[in-house]
């Protein structure tokens, strides 16, 4: 029986936010706002949440619940940051991976490059801890749910493997609370008529799951009993790919620019290592404040050449300049990525624009922007013809 594998990071908003504002491990952390605010809670760390604190909750309420929590806004850039991160750590072992969520991940075992599953996924959990700063739970199974279940049981760190063919017989003595195709209200009508364990809806009939289930009450049976109810969507490319730069004060427009051209050059060089281009690529600059502040452009063509990539990275940062404090940090990012597209360029740069190194940064001070690089294309174009 084939094996896959489940990784899941359970916390993984708050273990995002708590490296970004440099939290102790054992903080109580609360994701949503200012707890006199009118907010609701959008995550919270285990000891929250063993204190009452649910996704929402009240803020005001949570405050209550964990007077010395420490309440930090949640920005969405830093998930997705730290998403295009984890999953390009990931692949480092995996030619292939399915990701059910921003924090769940299903791989078969044939996409591992190297060794077995095992070995795989205890390097992988050691790199995404200490590269990223997340915890994260493992679970090997003959089946998804297998899998799903084993690495929930085992939150917030471990790996758990089920033996081949072992998979309904693991299942079936365990609580219906692990099962993730029941909702709570299932699980209600279920226990009201004396159903409580995994095995136990594994042997109802059709009938009797669909009046205590109500609709899914297919995919939940199959569940219960070991079987997958839907085929992978693995993929063989990353979502995105995103490089970072500190940038130690003082900071002027030009640092930022030759930054992010810096950071377009090495994404250029993983698009041609990994077989792929880009239709879009963003630039983020972060401030004292730790927010983020960002410009996108998405590209007339697919490409990966530092001659398309490196003056767009140069007028996105340019644009932001002109808001907020200096930046002390730097990301650019390159997403829909895909297999196909022309190499061509889309400005006409000549040939003699090479790579920028980072010792070229140094010394590099030019400015360049869409219109310019225009106008010398289109100049180039009539005096050649």
């Amino acid at each position: 029986m084939a094996k896959l594998l489940t990784l899941v990071m359970p916390d993984f908003v708050v273990d995002v936010e708590r490296r970004w504002e440099g939290l102790p491990p054992d903080a109580a952390v609360i994701v949503g706002g200012s707890p006199s605010g009118p907010g609701l809670v959008v995550a919270a760390c285990r000891v929250a949440r063993a204190a009452g604190v649910r996704p929402g909750l009240a803020l005001r309420e949570a405050a209550q619940l964990v007077p010395g929590a420490c309440f930090v806004p949640g920005i969405l850039d830093r998930y997705v940051e730290a998403t295009s991160l984890l999953d390009e750590l990931v692949r480092r072992w995996c030619a292939e991976v399915d990701w059910v969520a921003i924090d769940r991940a299903v791989i078969p075992a044939s996409a591992v490059k190297t060794g077995s599953l095992a070995a795989a996924a205890d390097a992988m959990q050691r790199a995404i801890h200490e590269e990223l700063g997340l915890s994260s739970a493992a679970g090997i199974a003959g089946t998804e749910v297998g899998a799903s279940v084993a690495a929930s049981l085992v939150a917030p760190s471990g790996l758990l493997q089920v033996l081949p063919g072992y998979d309904e017989r693991f299942l079936a003595p365990l609580d219906l609370q692990w099962l993730p195709a029941l909702s709570a209200a299932a699980r209600q009508r279920l226990a009201a008529r004396g159903v409580t364990t995994i095995g136990a809806l594994a042997a109802l009939s059709p009938y009797d799951a669909e009046a205590a289930i109500g609709p899914g009450w297919a995919t939940a049976s199959r569940s219960a009993r070991a079987e997958d109810p839907r085929a992978l969507a693995s993929t063989t490319l990353p979502r995105s790919l995103t490089r970072v730069l500190p940038l130690p004060p003082p900071v002027t427009s030009e640092d930022v620019q030759l930054a992010a051209e810096h950071l377009a050059d090495q994404l250029t060089q993983r698009l041609t290592q990994i077989g792929a281009f880009t239709h879009a690529l963003t630039v983020r600059v972060t401030g004292a404040d730790q927010r983020f502040r960002s410009r996108s452009l998405t590209l007339r063509e697919s490409t990966r050449q530092r001659a398309d990539l490196a003056p767009v990275a140069r007028t996105l940062a340019a644009r932001l300049w002109r808001f907020g404090d200096p930046p002390a940090r730097v990301s650019v990012v390159a997403s829909g990525l895909t297999a196909d597209g022309p190499q061509l360029s889309l400005f006409g740069v000549t040939a003699n624009d090479q790579p920028v190194t980072a010792r070229r940064l140094e010394g590099l001070r030019t400015a360049r922007s869409f219109r310019a690089l225009a106008k010398g294309s289109l100049a180039r174009r009539t005096r050649a013809s």
